[in-house]
């Protein structure tokens, strides 16, 4: 049964109308300090007003069999009007009259008219209080009012899914006997860090959570997003939860979107909340966040790792795209994906399955002019690197700019112009790169030394650092293979700083392959790890220098034995132990 808000006068459901209440009067009354302190009772009233409603509603329906259960409508004088619903109505009223008074200089007319218009609550039935309205400002309107016209909604969020059975993907935690499913289809929500590429999917967990607390009798949420909150939009919502906890008896579910983007200071303040009980932290992120969360937030929460989707996912999420905007699949496109592009053959036969089932439908159900060849789906599928919300948004500008037609690979190619790649400079996936790089050089493959550098390069690199990286792999892993190679990566650094970027892209290309190429040696930097692993482990006071190895500037160190027995005569150096008398038989080097 859905209720009317007495605010705003929009209907919603029975479960939902006191969260959106609060809301309602947050926005009226939040701003003016002489309201604040009337805050708690002007929301007891609002929902003492819906009981009211409720109760009309039902007689309206036939739902109350008992004529006493329900306030009179007939009359000023009607028995079954008590003094407990005269005084309900003033209150009522009393609320309705405060918020009239209360709304912004926008909605000043229309809340004046409507208190000029108002009959005394003790002469009148209940049918003419909840018969009456009152109309607010744009900016107190709940955000769904606002939602009818989805014309400039991305198909991405128009997409999102709201139960876990629509929700494609991450197959590998959200299977049926996971445990991140068992817990969220039984509303058991933990502390957890959603950890994953851009458009994989965290969002939308976290909007089917959302879902789940909205039918939920022991939870509410709340959404918080690190770019555009600070901490006292945090504390604002301890405040709620603080409060909904006391009345209702109900916890909060916080969703941070982009939590990395906290600092750890900042990231100190969902601490004792979290540590309590009174909030259950749902955090995204796209950092690595062993880099950028808090350890002692870290320690608190489950970090779930959310893969990029698969091409088969993608192309899941686009034929429910195209059949919610009842665009038809041309089928007579030949399948010729080009530049090495190729479908799964593990999921061709399931997607002809589905595509078939989708022509029937929409064929059936529409008659769009616009169609899209199965040569685009799949290469948007491919090339969208695994990011469902590029895929989705893509299509929507092939679908916008096409009023008639067949959408070919070549559109697509169009909309989707990949400018960048995924790269994180400051997270794990710098050093990822990097690692990947230097291992390719020492393996010898100029292929792939090539790759990984150009990555780098497009993902926008630092080039200094990866002329660093070059130096230092010089040394490392070609050693004295090549000594020269050394010289060459370091005239490589020389070039970068002088050049800058994007001339330095062809220099750095060239010493990767160069030192890939190159004549590998690296003796001396596995035994300088010996050596290394020497010291850490040796037991004891690690040995002195010998006296005939030491210097000897005064008479004093003479006297004691300094330097005594070395000659640098050519016949005597070669015959001088250089090594402490415990290692003499130590040897570094594989000999």
């Amino acid at each position: 049964m859905k209720v009317e808000c007495p605010i705003c006068g929009a209907f919603f459901p029975d479960s939902d109308i006191e969260t959106h209440a609060e809301h309602c009067i947050q926005a009226t009354f939040g701003n003016s300090s002489s309201e604040s302190a009337n805050h708690s009772q002007k929301t007891d009233d609002a929902f003492e007003l819906c009981n009211i409603k409720r109760k009309h509603s039902e007689v309206q329906e036939g739902n109350l069999t008992n004529e006493t259960d329900a306030p009179s409508c007939s009359g000023k004088t009607s028995p079954s009007c008590s003094k407990k619903s005269r005084k309900e109505q003033a209150q009522a009223w009393s609320f309705l009259g405060n918020s009239s008074r209360s709304v912004s200089s926008s909605g000043q007319h229309k809340a004046q008219k409507a208190k000029n218009t108002r009959i005394d609550p003790v002469s009148q039935d209940v049918s003419s209080i909840v018969n009456s309205e009152i109309t607010l400002p744009d900016s107190c309107q709940h955000p769904r009012q606002k939602s009818d016209n989805s014309s400039g909604v991305p198909l991405a969020e128009k997409m999102r899914p709201v139960t876990l059975d629509n929700y494609i993907g991450q197959d590998n935690i959200l299977c049926n006997n996971s445990y991140l499913r068992t817990l969220i289809m039984q509303d058991n929500f933990i502390n957890m860090i959603l950890w994953g590429p851009p458009g994989c999917g965290k969002t939308s967990l976290a909007n089917i959570i959302h879902e789940r607390c909205r039918g939920s009798e022991k939870w509410r949420y709340s959404s918080l997003s690190a770019c555009t909150s600070g901490v006292q939009d945090v504390k604002n919502v301890v405040r709620e939860a603080q409060g909904a906890l006391q009345l209702r008896k109900k916890r909060t579910v916080l969703f941070m979107d982009e939590v990395h983007r906290f600092n750890k200071a900042q990231q100190d303040i969902f601490l004792p909340h979290v540590e309590n009980g009174l909030l259950t932290l749902v955090g995204a992120t796209t950092e690595n966040p062993s880099f950028s969360l808090n350890s002692a937030l870290l320690s608190r929460c489950r970090v779930i790792t959310l893969d990029a989707l698969s091409p088969s996912s993608i192309r899941m999420i686009l034929r429910r795209a195209l059949k919610k905007l009842n665009v038809a699949v041309d089928r007579e496109t030949k399948m010729n994906m080009g530049n090495g592009l190729k479908a799964d053959e593990e999921t061709s036969e399931s997607d002809e399955e589905e595509d078939d089932l989708q022509y029937k439908e929409t064929d059936e159900e529409t008659k769009s002019t616009v169609q899209i060849s199965k040569e685009a789906i799949h290469w948007l599928s491919e090339m969208s690197g695994g990011d469902a919300r590029c895929a989705l948004n893509t299509l929507q500008i092939l679908m916008e700019s096409h009023s008639s037609g067949v959408i070919t690979v070549n559109n697509a190619k169009e909309a989707l112009q990949r400018s960048h790649v995924l790269y994180d400079r400051k997270g794990d996936e710098h050093y990822n790169f990097a690692s990947a790089l230097q291992k390719s050089i020492r393996g010898g493959d100029d292929n792939a030394a090539l790759y990984w550098t150009m990555r780098m390069i497009r993902g926008g690199e630092d080039p200094r650092f990866i002329a660093r990286r070059l130096v230092r792999t010089a040394a490392e892993d070609i050693g004295l293979g090549m000594p020269e190679a050394l010289t060459f990566a370091v005239s490589t650094m020389q070039a970068v700083q002088m050049l800058g970027m994007p001339e330095s892209d062809v220099i750095l290309a060239q010493c990767a392959v160069y030192l890939a190429r190159a004549h590998h040696n690296p003796e001396v930097y596995s035994a300088m790890n010996r050596v290394n692993e020497h010291i850490n482990n040796y037991a004891g006071p690690l040995p002195p220098v010998p006296l005939q190895l030491r210097n000897a500037p005064t008479a004093l160190m003479k006297k004691l034995g300094y330097g005594h027995g070395y000659s640098a005569a050519p016949e005597v150096v070669q015959t001088i132990e250089y090594m402490p008398e415990a290692l003499r038989n130590v040897n570094f080097f594989n000999r």
